[in-house]
């Protein structure tokens, strides 16, 4: 009896954070598959990630949600950020001030 109720209870527990991977439309595929979760970032960003992308679901207590997706190193220093889409735009924010828009640098403007 103790056996079966250790064995039902590892059943039933819930992983807090699990890596899925994208298989479709807003379908990802880990120990589970995820179908019609949220997508949860910074406001004014929206994603979805493309098919192969994986990506973070974590459980919110009511339901999952995909808090993000995990990328490949990008060479950009600590404090940078890099805006990117799998068609190759790009927008990054360099720490010099310097913003890089798909290649073509906007040099920082120099005071005084």
């Amino acid at each position: 009896m103790w056996i079966s109720q250790q064995i039902t209870a590892a059943q039933n527990r819930k992983t807090a954070a699990e890596v899925a991977e994208v298989t479709g439309a807003a379908v990802m595929q880990g120990e589970r598959e995820y179908r019609g979760i949220p997508f949860l970032g910074p406001w004014g960003i929206a994603y979805l990630p493309p098919n192969t992308a994986k990506t973070v679901v974590v459980g919110t207590g009511s339901r999952n949600a995909c808090i993000g997706a995990v990328t490949q190193e990008k060479g950009i220093a600590p404090g940078e950020l890099l805006l990117f889409s799998s068609g190759g735009a790009s927008i990054y924010l360099k720490n010099n001030g310097d913003v890089v828009i798909n290649g073509q640098v906007f040099a920082a403007q120099k005071e005084g």
